[in-house]
């Protein structure tokens, strides 16, 4: 069980950073066109989507005597999310309809690029408690 656990909670870590990963790729982009006339800022969104991901495991609402039986939630694995794009919301656009404002694309880059580094260190953090448990277990 606690493998399972702790698999289950390295794929979800592993996909959090890829899409971390994407969203920076996203938001650099918009930085990069801030003065391009009609460009939209876009943004990545995909906590809700990989958190429901996650829990994907928990029991469900109707009760199934077969495994190809329907069982009232959709499941989606970790594997499988992407995220969704949108445009940012920007009440104020330019003139020139660009709807990039700097400095809140600087935040969302900031709080992105924090979220991937303690992402990194807690994967690394695991790894090292996984070999911490390895080398007690034989002595």
């Amino acid at each position: 069980m606690a493998i399972d656990i702790f698999s289950k909670q390295l794929g979800l870590i592993e996909k959090a950073i890829e899409l971390r990963t994407q969203r920076h790729s996203v938001i650099t982009s918009n930085v990069a066109n801030r003065e391009t006339p009609g460009f939209r800022a876009k943004d990545l969104v995909f906590e809700k989507e990989l958190l429901k991901a996650y829990h994907n495991d928990r029991p469900s609402p109707l009760k199934t005597s077969d495994p190809r039986h329907f069982d009232g939630i959709k499941r989606k694995p970790i594997e499988s999310v992407t995220g969704r794009r949108i445009h940012s919301f920007n009440p104020d656009p330019r003139p020139d309809g660009n709807t990039v404002n700097l400095d809140k694309e600087m935040a969302k880059l900031a709080e992105n690029q924090l979220m991937h580094q303690f992402l990194t260190r807690k994967i690394g953090s695991s790894f090292q408690t996984l070999k911490r448990i390895i080398d007690q277990s034989g002595k």
